[in-house]
């Protein structure tokens, strides 16, 4: 694997030759960030990668500053009351630290040992306690399961996935994973106090019914997966029309089903109920695979397109204000080229770099000393846009590409700006892309304008005018894929 710094810089130097292009827009060498400080990756070096050295250095190459792994408390605790850390375990905490990488350690699923109640609260809580007191210094997040709708404590507990069952009631496993993250979570922080400990990891509609109940007040975040499985980046499946409120019970995003405004209103419900301030989305993704049959849960989706929906997705929640982000998943898990859950992987099983992995880590170097500025002035006038050729019918309800073009303007500490921008639409159309007249207000008038696209790493010129404290781009070519406008003045 060739070093992305040193592409990166090699990138920068040959570019400089030829105009100039990066010694304005992006920072000398020395100044260069290592990584992004709110993006991660998921990782699974209990399935043997802790034996690849190679793979912690390579997470941090592209620009990740955490990586998210299970530990399991089947193989903490053995015997009842006696904890202790599998080598392979010490093994993977220690190469991540070696790297530079900090951990969100999922302590997670059950144990045989407090049958009948495999997921004793008071049980899981002492040994969360004993591994964050163990982990002190080397784990700086520790999350209260995966997903516990999708991987056993639903079934152990009884109830349907979203948490509603066909009477109205809520699923028996709900307020029980409630009662578990308010008895694990005060202990790891009395354990370890400096460690951040995060919760919820179900769906919308369960987490908005848990924040209700109320959570313990030491819980630092809300953990979300924001899948979109047919979708592009822009919608989740929980669009408030009738097919999906009557599924649920309960609405989590707007009619459109926009991720926006999801975040938006689980902030709200959260404040509402004195929950987290934080949201994490500790999990999500597109697979690069190819479909055989009908009715597969996530679109099979060229390479290029997972990696214009994960730069997508990543733009808009950091433009939005979401805390931590984790792209699933560094590798793929397998090689089926027709199982979805085989390719989602930035690289493939032999480490392979699909396109994905080059624009995120552009994306993470690039963006790292950013954070949004909603406070700019930027405004967008679309002249052409796409409508979406295969709208999604999710649970009787329509789901389709706005095909809008959007902005997001962002500041660094040092004053510097860059407004992110694309169009919402399906990615990889048969059309040209569409065309928008972007406004963006300066203090000084432009001198040059350039567009640094992540996707291929080339910056182009922008034709602007200067009017009125206005940059007026005018007519600007706006692909599928974001780039970031830098104004040099």
């Amino acid at each position: 694997m060739v070093n992305f710094m040193k592409r990166h810089l090699s990138f920068m130097a040959a570019t400089s030759l030829a105009g100039g292009l990066f010694l304005h827009s992006l920072p000398a060498q020395s100044e260069q960030p290592e990584g992004h400080p709110q993006v991660g990756v998921c990782v699974h070096f209990s399935n043997g990668w802790y034996k690849e050295p190679e793979i912690p250095r390579m997470i941090a190459e592209a620009g990740f500053t955490w990586a998210r792994e299970d530990f399991y408390w089947s193989s903490i605790e053995k015997e009842k009351g006696v904890y202790v850390m599998p080598d392979s375990y010490r093994k993977t905490i220690d190469n991540l630290n070696a790297a530079g990488l900090k951990i969100l350690a999922i302590f997670n699923g059950s144990n045989k040992l407090y049958s009948p109640d495999i997921y004793d609260a008071e049980a899981y809580a002492r040994a969360a306690a004993w591994f964050a007191r163990e982990t002190r210094g080397k784990v700086q997040a520790i999350e209260i399961l995966n997903e516990p709708h999708n991987f056993g404590f639903s079934k152990h507990y009884g109830g349907t996935w979203n948490g509603v069952e066909k009477d109205g009631s809520v699923s028996k496993w709900v307020p029980k994973y409630v009662q578990l993250l308010n008895t694990a979570a005060p202990a790891i922080k009395a354990a370890n106090p400096e460690v951040k400990v995060l919760g919820l990891g179900g769906v919308p509609p369960v987490t908005f019914r848990q924040l209700e109940m109320g959570i313990s007040p030491v819980v630092d975040a809300i953990t979300d997966h924001p899948y979109s499985p047919r979708m592009t980046a822009e919608y989740v499946p929980y669009a408030s029309k009738d097919g999906i409120l009557q599924r649920d019970g309960v609405a989590t995003a707007d009619e459109r089903g926009t991720f926006v405004s999801q975040e938006k209103m689980m902030r709200e419900q959260s404040a509402k109920f004195h929950g987290p301030k934080a949201i994490w989305h500790t999990e999500f993704g597109w697979p690069s695979y190819q479909e055989t049959k009908n009715g597969n849960l996530f679109a099979g989706l060229t390479r290029d397109a997972q990696a214009k929906y994960l730069l997508r997705r990543m733009a808009e929640a950091l433009g939005v204000g979401t805390d931590m982000l984790f792209v699933y998943n560094f590798r793929d898990n397998g090689t089926d080229e027709h199982n979805a859950e085989h390719n989602f992987g930035l690289l493939d099983i032999k480490l392979k770099p699909k396109p994905s992995y080059d624009a995120v880590s552009r994306f993470n170097h690039y963006m790292a000393p950013f954070q949004a500025d909603p406070a700019a002035g930027v405004s967008v006038f679309p002249v052409t846009t796409h409508a979406d050729y295969s709208p999604v019918v999710w649970d009787g309800s329509r789901i389709e590409a706005g095909g809008k073009v959007l902005a997001y303007p962002f500041i660094a500490g040092d004053g510097r700006k860059t407004t992110l921008v694309w169009a919402s639409e399906r990615a990889g159309g048969d059309l040209q892309p569409a065309v928008a007249d972007v406004e963006i207000s300066t203090d000084k008038p432009a001198q040059a304008v350039k567009a640094y696209d992540f996707l291929t790493g080339e910056t182009r010129d922008v034709s602007f005018v200067n009017k009125d404290g206005r940059v007026m781009l005018k007519k600007m070519t706006v692909t599928d894929s974001p780039v970031a406008l830098i104004i040099e003045s």
